[in-house]
């Protein structure tokens, strides 16, 4: 596999669009929150980054870190690189750039009547796999639940997970859910956010 660079985007970058592009492929409208905030670092450990290859942008992720904490909001790879370790290798660089932190995730929750149940079971197996559990109860959030999943032997309580959205929950208030269409050339840079 080709080496991948890991860079920092910002509002200026040209990785931007591309790094949008992949977002839209792959979150389905209801999970999609403003990147803006990211882009544009807002506040102290809020980042996005993009993987690319020697052709192109293969992956982004986006972190919030504070204290002891440090959230993974938004991990995906391009359509046609999956399968080829790079999500795992996304998790590996996540731990080391945690620094001791406690990692933490959320993932839709598997439950009797859920939409793409196989897709579901995947991606928390794939979690997993890189040494996440799972913990507390499903949470719901715009009428889906989602588990929370934490790396390692590390613990992190509800309030724990509460105070933690109470710092960073405001950076997506009044916004309503991302409409970016698919299409890179015909975005507006219109999105929504995340009621936390």
């Amino acid at each position: 596999m080709t080496e991948l660079k890991i860079e920092k985007v910002t509002e200026d970058s040209p990785l931007k669009a591309k790094v949008q592009r992949i977002y839209i492929k792959s979150f389905p409208l209801f999970e999609r929150v403003s990147l803006e905030p990211f882009f544009n670092s807002v506040s102290d450990g809020v980042e996005i980054f993009a993987l690319s290859d020697e052709e192109d942008v293969v992956a982004f992720f986006c972190t919030l870190r504070k204290g002891k904490y440090y959230y993974l909001f938004y991990l995906a790879v391009d359509e046609d690189k999956r399968g080829k370790g790079i999500g795992s290798d996304i998790l590996s660089a996540v731990i080391k750039n945690a620094d001791g932190a406690t990692v933490f995730l959320d993932c839709e929750g598997i439950y009797p009547g859920c939409k793409d149940r196989a897709a579901r079971v995947k991606r928390l197996c794939f979690y997993h796999r890189n040494g996440f559990k799972e913990i507390g109860p499903l949470q719901t959030w715009r009428g889906e639940k989602f588990r929370t999943l934490v790396y390692g032997d590390k613990e992190i309580s509800e309030q724990e997970i509460e105070d933690f959205w109470e710092i960073f929950g405001h950076l997506w208030e009044g916004q309503e859910i991302a409409t970016i269409p698919a299409a890179p050339s015909s975005q507006d840079g219109k999105t929504a956010g995340k009621e936390l």
